[in-house]
């Protein structure tokens, strides 16, 4: 349940922090006042959608924090798999809006993603409203209902599923004979590009080799002429100028004459080292020069290829590997074109076979629908009589469909709310009231199928009085029995039936305008009933009357069980 919800900066409330009890409490006070903000605000924390236009004017951000306690199963366990600690059973969810638009969430302090305080916040809190009237009015969302409350959730995915699968041959199908047309053209484009491919002879690296070769070939004559110098000034020329190893030599020989002086010896064996090292390096030089080759044949060929490999390149990807690649998407396209005859064969047998293996599971779902939508709607009547629509007579009309992914039947809720009247679609005949007290018929129908620890009704009384809305007061707080109820109302039979009360209640300093929720106690809880029932000043009777509203809750629930 909802157990705390502190509000800064959103829209007219600048700080305000409300502590909800168990059971059935109720939010009043004067229209503009800002109960819907209140809404606002706890759909914030389940991820709902919001803007920067609610964030107080002059003020850098919105801020929202609700407190969850006794959370059900489904949610600590998705917490936890998304690495969540429970402390306590205990989730606090907060959400930052910036005046820019930007949207921060945290689970218990650490940061979170939006779309996970959608998929939670659908089991810790329904908020039924005005616009759920649109789910009645709406004949494509009456499937939903009725798949709730006769439990067929896992049948319906164990039906997609199967559909899905279906819907995946078909869809192969469909591609496959598209291609049929251009079959043989596409065909002989994929074989020249199989063969322009193969005929380049490609293997990882031969790009790096062709070039190192092709750098070589272009180098042949800086290199000749380098390592002819370097052989000259090792060996010497034909003119007869020193090189490195005869003056090396010449330095040891002359060394050599100091021979009987050992300080001299040490030198002369490193010179004679140096000679025979320098007389070598000179060899391996001259014989680098003599096998130097340059074959302008081979040359030319090296740069034919790279050409014909940066033409490739150009066509089909920039690298040899996505040339290979593509190669082998053009040989299993080719393959599956030369092969689409007998996959289109292969298909139609999958699709037929699917198909029937999908209407039989469609027909069982449409049975157990029929079967759910008696059970429905009779349940719904009863609800409806409590709240003051005896006559109200609700029907389900199937109509068969063509295969889709809710199945094979859609299916209308009809009514009929006077005795002598044939049903006929909602929206031509329900009122704005009794669209509230036909939803709530159906929320109650729902109630004992749905887990959810808080339900918040938003004006679900709208366009109802008297012992008609005293019966909805009865109703919500029959449901509130095992589960939190929350509920907006301008109505004092409502509000008088609640366990607790708020007053929601607007005020300005002649510059802002400020909104404060402000917990009632019994006295202030007469004055905003008599409030709510005075037509103009509040009068003692009024007053009276309040109170004894409010101090009659055995004889409330003694008619709610009748």
């Amino acid at each position: 349940m909802l157990s705390a919800l502190y509000i800064e900066n959103l829209a007219v409330i600048e700080k305000t922090f409300i502590e909800f009890p168990a059971g059935f409490s109720v939010f009043t006070g004067e229209t503009g006042a800002g109960k819907s903000i209140v809404i606002d605000a706890i759909n914030a924390c389940l991820g709902q959608r919001t803007s920067r236009e609610i964030v107080r004017t002059g003020t850098p951000r919105a801020s929202v924090t609700a407190v969850f306690r006794g959370l059900p199963a489904p949610v600590c366990c998705l917490l936890l798999q998304s690495g969540y600690e429970m402390e306590g059973g205990e989730l606090v969810v907060e959400r930052t809006i910036h005046a820019d638009g930007r949207s921060v969430a945290r689970l218990n302090g650490r940061p979170a993603p939006i779309g996970l305080l959608r998929e939670i916040g659908g089991s810790l809190v329904h908020i039924h409203g005005q616009h759920d009237s649109q789910t009645l009015l709406s004949p494509e969302r009456h499937l939903e209902l009725l798949d709730r409350f006769g439990d067929l959730e896992g049948e319906l995915a164990s039906y997609q599923e199967k559909f899905a699968e279906l819907r995946r041959v078909i869809q192969r199908l469909q591609h496959l004979n598209r291609q049929e047309t251009g079959k043989e053209k596409r065909a002989e484009m994929l074989r020249y590009q199989i063969e322009e491919i193969q005929s380049a002879r490609l293997t990882p690296g031969i790009e790096e080799r062709l070039t190192e070769k092709s750098r070589r070939f272009r180098s042949v004559e800086r290199i000749a002429r380098v390592l002819q110098n370097a052989c000259i000034a090792l060996s010497g020329d034909e003119e007869e100028l020193l090189g490195a190893v005869d003056l090396a030599g010449n330095a040891r020989d002359e060394l050599a004459a100091l021979s009987d002086f050992s300080e001299f010896a040490a030198a002369g064996e490193t010179l004679e080292g140096l000679t025979l090292e320098l007389s070598e390096l000179s060899s391996a030089l001259r014989e680098q020069l003599a096998s130097l080759e340059y074959d302008r044949q081979e040359a030319d060929l090296v740069e034919s290829r790279l050409s014909e490999l940066n033409r490739l390149k150009l066509k089909y990807g920039g690298t040899v590997s996505q040339i290979l690649d593509s190669l082998e998407d053009a040989k299993r396209e080719l393959a599956a074109i030369e092969s689409s005859a007998e996959q289109i064969r292969k298909l139609n047998r999958e699709a037929v076979r699917l198909k029937k293996e999908v209407s039989a599971l469609a027909g069982k779902l449409a049975l157990r629908r029929k079967e759910a939508a008696g059970r429905f709607v009779e349940k719904v009547a009863g609800e409806a009589r409590f709240l003051e629509m005896p006559n109200l007579r609700l029907e389900a009309q199937f109509v068969p469909t063509k295969l889709c992914a809710s199945g094979d039947v859609a299916v209308e809720f009809q009514i009929s709310t006077n005795l002598g009247e044939p049903p006929k679609p909602i929206s031509k005949i329900a009122s704005g009231g009794e669209l509230s007290r036909i939803m709530l018929a159906i929320q109650s129908a729902l109630a004992e199928k749905d887990g959810t620890g808080t339900l918040i009704f938003d004006e679900i009384d709208t366009g109802v009085s008297g012992r008609a809305a005293q019966k909805i007061g009865l109703k919500l707080r029959e449901v509130a029995a095992d589960r939190q109820v929350l509920c907006v109302t301008h109505s004092a039979q409502v509000a008088a039936l609640a366990h607790s009360q708020f007053l929601i209640r607007k005020s300005s300093d002649g510059e802002r305008t400020y909104t404060q929720v402000i917990p009632l106690d019994i006295e202030g809880r007469v004055e905003e009933l008599a409030r709510i029932m005075a037509t103009d000043q509040v009068s003692e009777l009024a007053r009276e009357t309040a109170r004894q509203m409010l101090l009659a809750p055995e004889q409330q629930d003694g008619l709610q069980s009748r």
